[in-house]
């Protein structure tokens, strides 16, 4: 899971960038190989005032296709991109969730997720008198 970050109008400093990693593969390692990549943008948003200006925003490609984005907002570098971490994995997992949900459904209806024909569905052996 190749990740890219992304600062803009805030350097950052080699741990946090490990931060970002470390959150990341924590947040995210359990998809294992369902997901092809991720880009995490972090901005100052206010410069060097105070406030709520710490804005986190992750983006992951899933394989074979599709994306799901998560944004936060925080006082601190490191709680946005937690929030936004936790936000997005749930994203993940509800996208995951329903591709298999539909690949269930129609494997039901007789019709292929792909829209071929159907696989063959595993043979059943009575044990009953003939």
């Amino acid at each position: 899971m190749p990740i890219q970050i992304v600062a803009r109008n805030l350097e950052l400093t080699s741990a946090q960038r490990e931060i970002v990693e470390r959150r990341l593969a924590f947040a995210l390692g359990r998809f294992g190989d369902r997901v092809s990549r991720v880009t995490v943008s972090v901005e100052d948003l206010n410069g060097p005032r105070r406030g709520l200006d710490q804005h986190c925003r992750i983006e992951v490609s899933l394989v074979p296709s599709g994306k799901v984005m998560a944004e936060a907002t925080d006082a601190e570098m490191e709680l946005a991109v937690g929030r936004a971490a936790e936000r997005v994995a749930r994203c993940v997992r509800s996208e995951l969730d329903r591709r298999r949900t539909s690949a269930i459904r129609h494997r039901r209806r007789g019709i292929a997720a792909d829209g071929g024909p159907p696989s063959p569905g595993p043979v059943s052996r009575g044990t009953g008198s003939p």
